[in-house]
C-alpha cells in the first residue's frame, strides 16, 4: 500500500523532499496489536520519523531536528542525538489531559503575557497552533521537550540509558561517553588500540549494546588508531569489542553497526554486506540470520520481532571511498524499515521510503501507544504546556 506521508516542517534544506512510502498491509495491525509505535531517525532527511497504527491504515508523521541519530525511547522518555546536542522528551500526562479537556482552546482568554504578538500577527503560526491542539486530543501519549544538553559535534551515534545516566557512542572522540550538565562530555571508555583521547574519529566507533544496564558490547569499522583512518582500510575491517573485558571478539566484519542483546546472544549489522549476524559468547560461533536489500543500520527487538533499519548505499565518485568497496550497490538498496522473525530471518512485514529518503540511523519502540505525539522547544503549544510540582 502506497502512504503519503504528513507535510514535514522547519529546515528549508530538506522541507521539499518526497518522503512518501509503500508499507505491507499486514504492518498496520501488527502495530495496533501490539499497542506500539516505532521511531526513526533520518540525518540525510534531517527528520525524526513516527511511524504509527491510525484507522487500519499506516501514518508517519516528521519532526525536522539537525542531523538526528541516536535514539532511546520507552514509556516514560524519548531521548535524541543530534548534530551537537541531545534532546530529552517527557511524557507529560497532565498536559495532554490540559490540552484534551480544552484548557488549550480559547486563546483569547490567556493572560497578556502568554499571548505573544506573533500568534495574532503570523497566521501560519495561528494554523499551526490549531492543528497541534486537534493532534494532541487524539493522542494517546504525549511527549515534551524537557531539557538539552550540548555536546558540541562529537558526531553522536547509539545512545542509551543505563544505570548510571545517559551513555552516547561519541565517534568523533572514538569513546564510550557518559553526559553531563557541567561538561560537553564525560570520557569513560575507549577501545584497546586507541592510544588517546584526540577529535579525530580514529575508528569509526558506532555501535553499542547495553546488558544489565551497562554497555557491553560495541562496533567500529577498524582498529585504525590514526586520524580517520578507518577510511583507508577494506570494508570487511569491522570489529565486535567486549568492553567489559576490554578485548576484540570478531574481526573481518563488513561496516558493523547497532549490536543489540537477546536471548544470550549478540546481534549485529554487518551493514556492507546487508545483513543480520548472530554471535555467541559462549560457543564464539556466529551464524548469519538473514541477508536485507539494504545497508542494514538501526536495530532493536520487540519479543521474537527484529525491527531492521535499511539505507540505500551512497554513491560515491572517490575511488577510495569506503562505500565503493563493499558488496550492495546503490541500484539494488532499498531505504525503510524491516521487521523479522528473529527465529528465522523470515520477512515478517516492511516499510519502504519510495521518495528522496535514503538513509536511515536508528530504531526506536514506542511501548503501550498507538497515537504518541511529541512536542519540542520550536513548536509553537511549547509555551503553554506545563508540568509541576508542590513543594
Amino acid at each position: 500500500m502506497i502512504l503519503s506521508t504528513s507535510t514535514p516542517s522547519g529546515n528549508s534544506e530538506t522541507e521539499n523532499l518526497d518522503f512518501s512510502s509503500t508499507y505491507s498491509d499486514n504492518l498496520p495491525k501488527i502495530l495496533e496489536q501490539l499497542g506500539v509505535s516505532l521511531l526513526a531517525t533520518s540525518y540525510q532527511s534531517q527528520r525524526l520519523i513516527i511511524v504509527r497504527s491510525k484507522n487500519g491504515k499506516l501514518e508517519t508523521k516528521l519532526k525536522a531536528f539537525p542531523r538526528p541519530m541516536g535514539l532511546f525511547a520507552d514509556e516514560n522518555r524519548i531521548t535524541l542525538g543530534t548534530l551537537n546536542q541531545v534532546i530529552d522528551f517527557q511524557v507529560s500526562d497532565s498536559s495532554l489531559a490540559d490540552v484534551v479537556n480544552g484548557k488549550l482552546d480559547k486563546f483569547e482568554e490567556f493572560a497578556a503575557k502568554l499571548k505573544r504578538d506573533e500568534f495574532n500577527e503570523d497566521e501560519q503560526s495561528i494554523l499551526e497552533r490549531a492543528e497541534q491542539i486537534q493532534d494532541l486530543k487524539t493522542a494517546d501519549s504525549l511527549y515534551i521537550q524537557r531539557s538539552a544538553l550540548m555536546t558540541g559535534m562529537i558526531n553522536i551515534h547509539d545512545i542509551a540509558w543505563g544505570n548510571d545516566g545517559l551513555w552516547v557512542v561519541n565517534s568523533i572522540f572514538s569513546c564510550l561517553s557518559k553526559l553531563s550538565a557541567n561538561h560537553s562530555f564525560i570520557a569513560c571508555w575507549q577501545p584497546p588500540f586507541i592510544s588517546e583521547l584526540k577529535p579525530e574519529n580514529r575508528c569509526h566507533l558506532n555501535g553499542m549494546a547495553m546488558l544489565d544496564g551497562e554497555p557491553r558490547y560495541v562496533t567500529a569499522f577498524s582498529q585504525s588508531n590514526a586520524k580517520e583512518d578507518w577510511r583507508n582500510k577494506n570494508s570487511d575491517s569491522g570489529v565486535l569489542i567486549d568492553v567489559r573485558e576490554n578485548r576484540i571478539l570478531k574481526s573481518d566484519i563488513s561496516l558493523p553497526h547497532s549490536p543489540k542483546c537477546h536471548d544470550g546472544k549478540v546481534y549485529y549489522c554487518a551493514s556492507g554486506d546487508g545483513a543480520i549476524h548472530v554471535y555467541d559468547p559462549t560457543t564464539k560461533d556466529t551464524q548469519v540470520l538473514c541477508n536485507l536489500p539494504g545497508f542494514t543500520r538501526g536495530m532493536i527487538f520487540l519479543g521474537d520481532l527484529l525491527i531492521v533499519g535499511l539505507s540505500k548505499v551512497r554513491e560515491s565518485s572517490d575511488e577510495g571511498s569506503i562505500t565503493r568497496r563493499i558488496k550492495l550497490t546503490p541500484e539494488d538498496s532499498r531505504c525503510g524499515i524491516w521487521l523479522i522473525n528473529a527465529n528465522n530471518g523470515f520477512l515478517v512485514s516492511k516499510l519502504e521510503f519510495i521518495g528522496d529518503v535514503s538513509q536511515i540511523y536508528d530504531i526506536a519502540i514506542i511501548p503501550n501507544s498507538i497515537k504518541p505525539e511529541i512536542i519540542s522547544s520550536d513548536d509553537v503549544l511549547s509555551g503553554h504546556l506545563y508540568e509541576y510540582i508542590k513543594e
